[in-house]
């Protein structure tokens, strides 16, 4: 995840997960993945990407 740049966009984030980018863009905009508009795009911060991807591990484990 180190090479991931600081900000992404929605199709970024669905290549690295291998989902489509209508699943990401909903999950950003039904506010489970936080992120931006920039213009008529949204953009998630690295930081709040890998946050929700931990977020998402530990419910997996019931913590």
């Amino acid at each position: 995840m180190n090479q991931l740049p600081d900000v992404l966009t929605v199709q970024q984030v669905a290549d690295y997960l291998g989902w489509h980018r209508n699943t990401v863009y909903s999950r950003c905009t039904s506010g489970e993945l936080p992120s931006f508009k920039s213009g008529n795009s949204r953009r998630i911060r690295k930081e709040a990407f890998i946050g929700w991807i931990e977020n998402m591990e530990r419910k997996e484990r019931g913590l």
